[in-house]
């Protein structure tokens, strides 16, 4: 005899039962894969998984999902409420059952299928019925079909079936007001308690809820592709690294001593949190692949958890370099590169996922992608920081990917110092409370974490013996103009000019052209299109440019080599990263890094304009001399993070712990002031910036001619995925900057420069046109 079904929609093409029997399954597939060991948990998270999409079962919704529209927008057609209260009471009557008192799992039940649609907000404010709100549900709960709810009750095909048990009759809003009270007062005293478990708990089942959801109703394929193991042995990368081509020279013999003293130490799974600190240039991307594989490999075989590794950077330009090493490894020995093993995702990135020979549809693709369902995953530091402090339901969806992991965290210096306390606690707590590691690699590691395992056990011998530069500083100040009277530049030296603003660089380059043939000179700034960049920086790595003018945006892992390198002064650590750019692959005897101190005509020297006074004055105090050599740094960058450990200030993460440790994750934005978790920032602008598309070619025409023909689509879903496809292409003309002084007109959503207006707008050589001499933008 054929099921009865409830004839209940969750979607148009889909059953409620079907819809929730699934989001059900797969959530608890999720949990059991994560490797969280806690069945109060696991019943917690059944519950809100069932009650999520419960208030679909109103008679308001059926009809709207059946295509009467009017009903859009009406608030009786809104289901995330219900499910809310329906939680609420699920998980007290569980609670009850296990004598547990427990208001935090409680607001779980409550907040988690309320909210999940939308952003967390302050917890403080979520626990709240308004009267108006309790007419809506019992207006919502009177248009049921109880014999259909029933059929669909009837119809759910889990495990633990008991504890979904409900009526509605058993609803009593006085006694869920008077419970709500009781979470109140409990969330009003969380603070005190300083505990990260609940903000944690709280990531993990909402990003389990979240992505089971999305999972469900976007992937259109076997859902089996979400739970692939992969297998890697970690030899693939010494394989690798003994197919490259090794001149018997100081820096080829240094990698590979490096290579094999720090790979070939024994792995204590029980270490977690792990740094290596070796010179820029010396193989520390192969080295900290090398060691993820062997802690995935050991923890595989005594624990039976399959790991991925996150391989995250600052930089957008250095992503495609680093994805691109692992590729080789992968291939070298004859695996077949897919996006189920290696998966490169930022904001840019489009939606396109392929296993094996098939790429998947859109829904498909943009699901798996935007959860990080790979082994191997390149990303930004934006894309993971934001994943684990935030508010947004986006990002939170793939926080349960990280439990069982191992993150590199590369040039990790770049993070403000104002957060160092933050992450501390943080990543150390989610590797007390999960199968997840981190390794944070670079030449100038910061003093963030007091116990981890520093793996380059010899740094220090690596450092001096690899004395590829002199350093001479000069702090005299001295104009652009100053400083380019004094400039001999040698016809068969390579130049490489870093200055800190956008205004000061292109000062410098218009002076500096027109000495030379435009083909062995260019500039680089972020006020260049992404197309032109990237095209540059390969030119650059190809030997095509022997002088360079650039911000800030070459400092760090950039692979580029020249003889010779002028930095305007900065911060120890960005001037140690920026030398790593001289006679970085010691082709030369010696290279020279000359650290100048520019100013504008108001003699303010630009460093001011970007940099903390307080870690520049701390340079300036440790440079004391004129004069170093690369074998000197080590002692130099310990001695500026001790110096940063007694003059910081840790109040902003302090603040920043107080939002996690209270559920404040959305509140009144104030100026200067941490109210939420949403204040985390991880870049500031001084200046606000707008996304402006910039019509240099006719390539650019086209894509923008596509882009307005995808405006016009009325569906919203469609369109949304036609500018999907169309993004990678359409944001490689896409610059971010101020424009209060010169602001192009706006267009379809989008501030556009048309190809007929480019000379007001846009410099071919040097980028976007800013008027306000006091900008100073890098």
């Amino acid at each position: 005899m054929d099921k009865i079904n409830s004839g209940l929609l969750s979607h148009p093409d889909r059953l409620l039962e079907e819809h929730i029997n699934s989001v059900i399954k797969l959530s608890l597939k999720f949990f059991e894969k994560d490797n969280i060991y806690n069945e109060i948990l696991k019943d917690i998270l059944t519950i809100i998984s069932f009650s999520h999409d419960i208030g679909k079962s109103t008679d308001y919704f059926q009809e709207y999902i059946k295509g009467d529209k009017t009903l859009r927008n009406r608030p009786e057609t809104k289901h995330a409420l219900l499910g809310g209260v329906i939680g609420l009471c699920l998980t007290e009557r569980y609670l009850s059952s296990k004598n547990i008192n427990d208001l935090f799992l409680l607001s779980l039940g409550f907040i988690l299928p309320k909210r999940h649609h939308g952003n967390l907000g302050d917890f403080l404010n979520e626990v709240i019925l308004e009267d108006t709100e309790i007419e809506l549900l019992k207006n919502q709960i009177n248009a049921i079909d109880k014999e259909k709810f029933n059929v669909f009750l009837n119809n759910l095909n889990i495990k633990n079936k008991d504890l979904l048990k409900f009526s509605f009759e058993d609803i009593d809003f006085d006694k869920i007001n008077k419970k709500l009270r009781e979470i109140k007062r409990f969330i009003r005293n969380l603070k005190e308690k300083k505990s990260l478990d609940y903000y944690l708990n709280t990531l993990l089942l909402f990003s389990l809820l979240l992505d089971a959801d999305k999972s469900d109703v976007g992937i259109k394929i076997d859902k089996s592709i979400l739970f692939k193991d992969i297998d890697l042995e970690s030899n693939i990368v010494d394989s690798y690294v003994r197919a490259l081509s090794q001149r018997d020279n100081k820096i080829n013999n240094l990698r590979k001593k490096a290579f094999e003293e720090i790979t070939n130490q024994d792995i204590d799974i029980n270490n977690k949190i792990l740094t290596i600190t070796l010179p820029t240039g010396i193989g520390k991307t192969l080295i900290s692949f090398k060691l993820a594989l062997k802690i995935a490999e050991k923890v595989k075989k005594e624990r039976g958890i399959d790991l991925k590794i996150i391989y995250s950077l600052p930089f957008l330009s250095v992503i495609e370099q680093n994805h691109n090493v692992f590729e080789k490894v992968l291939k070298h020995s004859k695996i077949s590169v897919d996006n189920t093993l290696l998966l490169k995702y930022h904001h840019l990135t489009g939606f396109s996922y392929r296993e094996k020979e098939d790429e998947f549809d859109y829904d498909s693709s943009r699901i798996l992608i935007e959860g990080f369902n790979s082994k191997i995953i390149t990303t930004t530091f934006m894309q993971f920081f934001y994943s684990i402090f935030t508010n947004k339901n986006k990002m939170i969806r793939k926080f349960h990917r990280f439990t069982n992991s191992i993150i590199i965290l590369d040039e990790i210096q770049s993070i403000p110092h104002k957060y160092w306390l933050l992450i501390n606690e943080f990543l150390t707590k989610m590797a007390e409370k999960f199968n997840f590691y981190v390794i944070l690699s670079t030449a100038t590691q910061p003093f963030i974490f007091e116990n981890s395992k520093e793996l380059a056990i010899n740094s220090n011998y690596y450092f001096e013996n690899l004395n590829r530069y002199n350093i001479y500083i000069n702090k005299t100040p001295q104009t652009i103009e100053a400083f380019c009277s004094n400039l001999d530049i040698k016809p068969d030296k390579s130049y490489l000019f870093i200055l800190n603003t956008v205004n000061s660089a292109k000062e410098l380059y218009e002076r500096l052209k027109n000495q030379f043939n435009q083909e062995e000179i260019t500039f680089l700034s972020t006020y260049i299109i992404p197309k032109e960049r990237f095209k540059r920086i390969k030119e650059i790595q190809e030997g095509k440019k022997r002088i360079v003018v650039s911000t800030q945006l070459v400092e760090a892992g950039v692979d580029i080599d020249f003889d010779v390198v002028y930095r305007d002064f900065a911060p120890l650590d960005s001037l140690i990263q920026s030398a790593g750019r001289c006679n970085r692959n010691s082709n030369k005897s010696k290279g020279n890094f000359y650290i100048i101190n520019l100013v504008d005509n108001n003699n303010k020297e630009y460093s001011f304009y970007v940099y903390d006074a307080v870690l520049i004055s701390i340079t300036k105090s440790i440079l004391y001399k004129d004069y170093y050599e690369e074998k000197d740094i080590l002692n130099l960058v310990h001695n500026f993070y001790n110096e940063i450990q007694k003059r910081k200030s840790d109040k902003i993460s302090i603040d920043l712990l107080n939002m996690l440790y209270s559920l404040k994750f959305d509140g009144e934005k104030e100026k200067n002031k941490i109210t939420s978790i949403k204040d985390f920032v991880l870049i500031e602008e001084d200046y606000y910036k707008e996304d402006i598309f910039v019509e240099v070619d006719e390539e650019a025409q086209k894509i923008w001619k596509e882009f307005c023909q995808i405006i016009q689509i009325r569906d919203i879903f469609e369109k949304k995925k036609a500018f999907d496809d169309l993004k990678a292409k359409f944001y490689q003309y896409i610059i971010s900057v101020p424009i209060k002084d010169n602001t192009p007109h706006i267009e379809n959503g989008f501030y556009y420069v048309p190809y007929s207006n480019l000379e007001y707008f846009y410099d071919l050589e040097t980028g976007f046109k800013i008027k306000d001499k006091f900008y100073f933008g890098f």
